[in-house]
C-alpha cells in the first residue's frame, strides 16, 4: 500500500483530522513519483509560505554571507532633513525657521557644530553609534521615484527599474530560516529582479498563516517529524537506486529546513507576547502614537534576538507634510525616537547592535521655504541616518548650503570639498552592501559605489 502525498502534505502542514487514508508507519516507502509529486508540494509549500529559501538559493548563496543584519526604515512621504538630519543654525534668505537652533539635539559625542532634529533626544543620547547622512542629491521630487532610488540606488523618473531593493539584494545571500520580512510600513522588497540567488519574502499581513503552518503542540511536532523521517527514508531509497539528480536534492534541501525550524519552534518565535512588547512600554512619551510602530519594533526585536532573519523592512508613514506640518510632525517624530532608541538598546544589551545595520531613509526632503499652509513642498535633496553596525559614529557625513541646496563632499572625510563628489543615494547603496556583504560584492553592482567616509568602522 502507498502512501498518498495529498494526505502527506496535508498532515505535514495542516496537522491531522483532514480525512488520511493510511499513516507512514502503515507503508515501506513512497515510490518514485509519489516522492517527486510530494516533494513538489513541499518545495512550492517553501515558495508560498516565503518563509525558506527555495533550494537553487541554497546552492548558490554563501559566496558572500552577509556579514551584517540590515535593518531598513522607510520615513515614507518625504521627511523635513531640517527637523531631522540638517538643522540649521539661523534663518538665511532662502530659509524659513521654525524652531529655535538651541532647540535641535546635539548627538552624543560631537563636537555640538552639526546637530540633529530638534525631537530625537533619544537618538541623540546614541550619538556613538550613529552617522547622520546629508546633502543627498535625489534629482527627483517624486515619491515614487525617490522612495525606489533610495531603495535600489538607481533614479528612475517613472520609478521603475529593473533591479532589486537593497534588502533584497543581502537577503539573497543568507541562509538564514527568514531572509527578509517587511513589517508594518515597509517598503516593498524588490525581489525579482537582478539577483545572483533568488530570495522569497515574508509579509507581515501573512504572519498568521505563516504561525499556523507550524505543529502547535509535542503531539502535533511528533507527528510531523515522523511524517519528515518517512520522507527522508525515501529520499535515501530513491537515491540508493537511481543516485541523485537536481529535483531530489531540491526536495531533500526542503525537508532538512523544514525539519529544523520544526524542532526549533520557529512558529512560536513569529508570536508576541506581552513580555516582548514590555520594553516598549516602560516610559513611553505621552504623545505615543503606535499604529502598529510598537508590534513592528517588538518583533523585530524578537527575530533578530532569535537569529531567525537577515533584514526587516520597517515603516513610518505621516512625513508628506504640505500643511500644518509642526503640529503633526511633532508626535511622530517622538514616538519613532522613543521606539527607535529602545530597539538600538535592547540589541545593545544583547551583543547584537554591532552586527546589525539599521538605515533610515525618506522619498527626499522638504522645501527650505514654509508655504502659505504652515507646510513644506517637495525638495530634491534628502538625508539618511546610519545606527549600529559596528560603524565609526558620532559623525555628519555629507553637507548642504545655506540655502539647503547639495555641495560637493571629499569622500573619504564626507566634509566639503569643491573638487569632491556629487553625494547621492549610490553612494548610500554601494556602502550599505560594501557594509553587510564586503566591498567585493559591488562588482556585481557597478552602478553603486561604497565611499570610506559612509563605511569607516570603530577603531579604524
Amino acid at each position: 500500500m502507498k502512501i498518498n502525498p495529498r494526505w502527506l502534505k496535508s498532515n505535514l502542514f495542516y496537522g491531522s483530522g483532514h480525512g488520511h487514508v493510511c499513516h507512514p508507519q502503515q507503508v515501506s516507502e513512497l515510490s518514485r513519483r509519489e516522492l517527486l509529486t510530494t516533494g513538489a508540494s513541499l518545495t512550492a509549500y517553501a515558495l508560498a509560505s516565503q518563509v525558506l529559501n527555495i533550494p537553487q538559493a541554497i546552492a548558490q548563496s554563501g559566496t558572500y554571507t552577509p556579514q551584517r543584519r540590515l535593518v531598513w526604515i522607510n520615513m515614507s512621504g518625504g521627511w523635513d532633513i531640517l527637523e531631522v538630519t540638517d538643522p540649521k543654525v539661523s534663518s538665511t534668505a532662502g530659509i524659513d525657521m521654525m524652531y529655535d537652533w538651541g532647540l535641535a539635539q546635539t548627538l552624543n559625542g560631537s563636537s555640538g557644530s552639526d546637530r540633529i532634529g530638534r525631537w530625537f533626544t533619544r537618538l541623540a543620547a546614541q550619538g556613538s553609534d550613529v552617522v547622520v547622512v546629508r546633502g543627498l542629491g535625489m534629482g527627483t521630487t517624486s515619491h515614487m521615484a525617490g522612495s525606489v532610488y533610495m531603495d535600489t540606488g538607481i533614479l528612475s523618473n517613472s520609478g521603475n527599474v529593473n533591479s532589486a531593493s537593497i534588502p533584497a539584494i543581502v537577503a539573497s545571500e543568507s541562509q538564514a530560516t527568514i531572509p527578509i520580512i517587511q513589517l508594518n510600513g515597509g517598503s516593498e522588497p524588490k525581489i525579482d529582479r537582478g539577483l545572483l540567488s533568488p530570495v522569497s519574502a515574508v509579509r507581515a499581513q501573512n504572519l498568521d498563516l505563516y504561525r499556523s503552518m507550524y505543529p502547535q503542540t509535542d503531539q502535533e511536532l511528533a507527528q510531523k517529524l515522523m511524517i519528515l523521517d518517512h520522507l527522508k527514508d525515501s529520499i535515501t531509497r530513491v537515491q540508493t537506486r537511481s543516485g541523485s539528480y537536481d529535483r531530489l536534492t531540491a526536495v531533500a534541501s526542503a525537508e532538512q529546513k523544514i525539519r529544523v525550524q520544526f524542532q526549533d519552534d520557529v512558529g512560536a518565535k513569529l508570536a508576541l507576547t506581552d513580555e516582548d512588547r514590555a520594553a516598549f512600554k516602560v516610559n513611553a512619551p505621552k504623545t505615543m502614537n503606535n499604529n502598529g510602530q510598537m508590534d513592528a519594533f517588538a518583533l523585530s526585536l524578537k527575530l533578530l534576538k532569535n537569529n531567525l532573519v537577515t533584514c526587516l523592512n520597517l515603516g513610518v508613514g505621516g512625513f508628506d507634510t504640505h500643511a500644518n506640518q509642526e503640529r503633526s510632525l511633532q508626535p511622530t517624530l517622538e514616538s519613532f525616537d522613543f521606539l527607535l532608541s529602545t530597539f538600538v538598546s535592547e540589541l545593545r544589551a544583547a551583543n547584537q547592535l554591532d552586527n546589525t545595520l539599521i538605515v533610515l531613509y525618506s522619498d527626499f526632503g522638504r522645501t527650505p521655504k514654509v508655504n502659505n499652509s504652515n507646510g513644506r513642498d517637495h525638495w530634491p535633496v534628502g538625508g539618511s541616518i546610519m545606527i549600529g553596525g559596528g560603524i565609526a559614529g558620532s559623525r555628519f557625513v555629507g553637507k548642504t548650503d545655506d540655502n539647503l541646496r547639495t555641495v560637493k563632499i571629499n569622500a573619504t572625510t564626507g566634509l566639503e570639498d569643491p573638487t569632491g563628489i556629487d553625494f547621492n543615494p549610490t553612494h548610500l547603496g554601494g556602502s550599505i552592501l560594501s557594509l553587510t556583504l564586503g566591498p567585493d560584492y559591488l562588482k556585481y553592482r557597478t552602478y553603486l559605489e561604497a565611499i570610506p567616509a559612509l563605511t569607516r568602522l570603530k577603531g579604524a
